[in-house]
């Protein structure tokens, strides 16, 4: 608060606005990726302990519409973190010194060695969406909708729950005009936009993580939850905010880019991609 004030003592850099920034971003991101991956996990679970062959058919088409997103997604945004780790460390954060470095190196692979993360969007895109006559979409969306619906009826998520919703109904828009795009004579445009698709996707995957977390948080609060807990579970609502308002709406706007279904990348000549 004191920043013009040469003589005001020197502060914590977590004070700093642009590292609380960075900080939350990299909890949301990390909390909602961990998510994702315990609930492929909880769907393989609900494999095992099902009678129901419907309900084995089901959480098997949602595992392998999630896949891609789980590898290909989480991959990429896993480096973002390490990357924002070291910047919050500054310069000491590129140097052996201190872990982040490391982390940074050992996670640079991940977004190659599951076949490049390119391959996992086309994945999602060519094989995940139309698979079973396209009941996996449907089912994770009927997941992610009941999450809503839960949310709703929270005070301190209702607002979170719209916005979510929101960004639902338009992944489902642009689900359906790649899928139209990629069957049409504009396939290879359709393809380019393939790895925008499973970025989108993984927004809309990890609100809803977020949002889930946070409902169960703010039940947790209204309950009485213990002075040592409630400072956590008000993290899990500071997360689902910072996501859904300040990264969400951007997601909303890569989805109005898929949705133009540029054709650039496919029409420019091989010799204008420069390097000589």
């Amino acid at each position: 608060m004191n920043m013009m004030d040469k003589s005001a003592p020197s502060v914590p850099i977590i004070q700093h606005p642009d590292i609380r920034r960075m900080l939350l971003t990299m909890k949301a991101y990390v909390e909602g990726m961990r998510s994702l991956l315990y609930y492929v996990g909880f769907c393989e679970d609900r494999i095992d302990v099902s009678d129901n062959e419907e309900e084995k058919v089901k959480y098997q088409g949602i595992i392998d519409l999630l896949i891609p997103v789980a590898k290909g997604y989480v991959s990429d945004k896993a480096l973002e973190v390490c990357n924002l780790g070291i910047q919050v460390y500054g310069g000491y954060g590129y140097i052996k010194e201190y872990p982040m470095e490391q982390l940074m190196r050992d996670c640079r692979i991940t977004p190659i060695y599951e076949g490049t993360n390119g391959i996992q969007a086309m994945d999602l895109l060519g094989r995940k969406l139309g698979m079973n006559k396209g009941m996996p979409i449907m089912d994770l969306m009927v997941e992610i909708q009941t999450t809503i619906a839960d949310a709703r009826a929270e005070t301190k998520t209702a607002g979170f729950a719209d916005k979510v919703e929101k960004a639902l109904n338009k992944l489902g828009q642009v689900a359906l005009h790649l899928g139209q795009t990629a069957m049409s004579p504009k396939v290879m445009a359709g393809f380019a936009h393939a790895y925008p698709f499973m970025e989108v996707a993984g927004d809309v995957i990890l609100a809803w993580q977020l949002l889930g977390r946070a409902t169960i948080a703010a039940r947790k609060l209204e309950n009485g939850a213990k002075k040592k807990d409630a400072v956590f579970y008000e993290g899990q609502l500071k997360s689902a905010e910072f996501f859904i308002h300040g990264i969400l709406p951007t997601s909303l706007g890569k989805m109005d880019a898929i949705l133009e279904t540029n054709a650039a990348a496919i029409d420019i000549a091989e010799d204008a991609f420069g390097g000589k």
